[in-house]
């Protein structure tokens, strides 16, 4: 041992190593608060646009209620004034001499009383007209103290998802004084062990595929397509992708997807181009704006968007709105899910790259999957 070099003890080395997964851990969890909070966000914004259009359309209908039913009981007192003018036993009776004592209720008795003795209509039909009336109205005022209250919560979440991006930064800068290279390391390690047990799931699955297609062809049930492996299994150092398959004697059908997997789309290169034309735009926590700003199911909405494709502005929604294909299917113009719950949402460009809005201090950008995070992939078109 050198003389004025204190040994390393296998101790200290052992809390240097909890502390750095401690850290990691911590990390790991702000972000998926940050990823929560922004689809919170996003879930508000769209129920504030779809509750616009339904206020709008229930108000379309109460309005058309009211006016039928004000022309309703015009003809009703029409009726009822008529009946009593020509002086007929079955007139009006003296309630209708006090105004005062008059109520909404007890007109609408006398009037539909009046108007069956002529036979004009029914007091079942008023009735029905009114009571769905009220309800509507009940519903329509439902829906404008939701849209309230969500507008409300925007602003709170808006500053949450601010204090915690800082946070986040704050603690990663932090890691990186206290622990240097450290930190890195081990983020790039977790990384590389979830990449490596994907490739593992992914060539389980090819050679469960393989195997079910050969007892096929054994029965006699013809030919099966071998799996597509469009995904391939990107690692943080790189976009590699692998490929299985065999080979016979006999002609081997292309690789094709599962007939319950949708073709890509042929908008798909519309929508990568759109994506990586804001290359460099900043992130921004519910951003949407091209040239300006975007967060990350923002970035996905506007480039499907200008391949004619809507997509709602939460990568949750646009998961649970858009096809599911396997990872190993995934093509470029797909969408990649991070997190669960769901908390992040990118754009496959093929390779094993994609796009995709990151976080507060960062730009859109392009980087290489990590398919061990992903936990679904969809198809839009």
């Amino acid at each position: 041992m050198v003389a004025g070099i204190p040994p390393v003890r296998a101790d200290d080395v052992d809390d240097q190593r909890r502390k750095v997964e401690q850290i990691a851990d911590e990390l790991d969890a702000l972000d998926n608060q940050l990823g929560e909070l922004e689809e919170a966000h996003a879930a508000a914004l769209d129920r504030i646009d779809q509750l616009a259009i339904e206020i709008q359309d229930a108000q379309v209908r109460v309005d058309a209620q009211s006016a039928e039913l004000t022309t309703l009981q015009g003809q009703l007192a029409d009726i009822a004034v008529d009946k009593f003018m020509s002086g007929g036993s079955s007139g009006l009776t003296p309630l209708f001499s006090s105004a005062e004592g008059f109520t909404d209720d007890l007109e609408r008795s006398e009037l539909a009383r009046v108007a069956l003795d002529q036979g004009a209509g029914t007091s079942d039909e008023m009735q029905v007209l009114v009571e769905q009336l009220t309800e509507d109205k009940a519903a329509l005022d439902a829906k404008k103290n939701e849209q309230a209250q969500l507008v409300a919560s925007l602003e709170v979440q808006q500053q949450q998802g601010e204090a915690l991006t800082i946070e986040l930064q704050q603690k990663y800068a932090q890691a990186q004084t206290e622990l240097g290279q450290a930190i890195v390391e081990e983020q790039e390690r977790r990384a590389a062990a979830a990449a490596a047990a994907a490739q593992a799931r992914f060539a389980a699955a090819a050679a469960a595929q393989q195997q079910a297609a050969a007892s096929s062809n054994a029965r006699g049930g013809g030919g099966t397509a071998t799996p597509a492996t469009g995904g391939g299994t990107g690692t943080g150092t790189g976009g590699a992708t692998t490929s299985s398959g065999g080979s016979s004697d006999a002609p081997v059908a292309a690789p094709t997807p599962a007939p319950s997997v949708p073709a890509p789309a042929s908008t798909a290169g519309i929508a990568i181009s759109a994506a990586q034309g804001q290359l460099g735009v900043p992130y921004k926590f519910a951003a949407s704006s091209p040239g300006v700003a975007f967060d990350c199911s923002g970035l996905t909405k506007y480039a499907w968007g200008k391949a004619g494709v809507y997509l709602p502005h939460q990568s949750a929604a646009q998961y649970a709105s858009t096809p599911h294909v396997p990872k190993d299917q995934a093509q470029p113009g797909d969408l990649i899910f991070y997190y669960s719950p769901i908390g992040h949402v990118a754009m496959y460009l093929g390779g094993g790259m994609m796009v995709h809005a990151p976080a507060t201090g960062d730009v859109v950008k392009i980087v290489a999957v990590n398919w061990g995070k992903v936990v679904g992939v969809s198809r839009p078109g």
